[in-house]
């Protein structure tokens, strides 16, 4: 789920700054440009994990901070393809169910990727699993704030960098407005190995180290437990690992 990425920026300390530690200085400028930032074919961006190596810093004539070169390693959120994840329901759409992790709310699942038959409930405004069992189909709702296991099975970056206005764009009406895109989109598919499971975490705890604190103190233990187990099955129901 999470991964370390090794970075090189230029950072600048203003004169006001000098008095404390450079190591200090840099790191909290390192945050303030990258803490929750999506950075393009790269993933969403946590916290400063460390700093490698400082090359030699410049002043330059009018400008009385300094300019660093900076090697660090930054904490990203950019899970692997068919990774299990659990999240919350965030909403239900025609569009698909759309999960939150706290964190990072841009994930969807299409309705082909539901555990089928399922069907978009117009009143209630929720997708429902039409749940086959030997004393008949029974509905089950996926109901907002309902936690969830999914598996990532694709990724999407949109580079949302301000552009200017085409030609085209420069003729149409002021009045309206470019679509707001998500810089970074993951489509999950709620069929875990096989279709016809049990509901995953319907009557079920909710596995340990899946859905925590992810980055309580952005600690390196507190990553360990998910770069260890994101292929393992081991955390699932009891029903998951008896039909495997």
């Amino acid at each position: 789920m999470f991964v370390l990425v090794e970075m090189v920026d230029t950072v600048r300390i203003p004169p006001w700054q000098f008095e404390r530690k450079l190591n200090d200085s840099i790191a909290e400028e390192l945050n303030k440009k990258l803490a929750n930032k999506v950075v393009y074919n790269v993933g969403l961006c946590i916290c400063l994990f460390d700093i490698t190596k400082l090359e030699d810093a410049y002043v330059f004539p009018g400008d009385g901070a300094s300019h660093t070169k900076v090697h660090f390693r930054y904490v990203v959120f950019h899970p692997f393809l068919d990774e299990i994840l659990i999240g919350k329901i965030k909403g239900c759409s025609p569009e698909g169910v759309h999960v939150s992790l706290g964190f990072f709310d841009d994930i969807l699942i299409p309705p082909e990727s539901l555990q089928q038959p399922a069907k978009f409930d117009e009143a209630e405004q929720v997708w429902v699993w039409e749940y086959e069992t030997e004393e008949g189909a029974h509905d089950l709702y996926m109901d907002i704030g309902e936690e969830v296991r999914f598996r990532v099975v694709d990724e999407s970056f949109v580079d949302t960098s301000p552009t200017g206005p085409s030609s085209a764009e420069a003729a149409s009406s002021s009045e309206e407005l470019p679509k707001k895109e998500a810089p970074y989109t993951l489509m999950a598919s709620k069929r875990l190995e096989r279709e016809g499971s049990p509901p995953p975490l319907w009557g079920a705890g909710v596995a340990p180290g899946c859905s925590q604190s992810l980055l309580a103190g952005c600690a390196l233990p507190s990553l360990e437990p998910h770069l260890e187990e994101r292929a393992s099955f081991a955390s699932c129901p009891s029903w998951l690992q008896a039909e495997r």
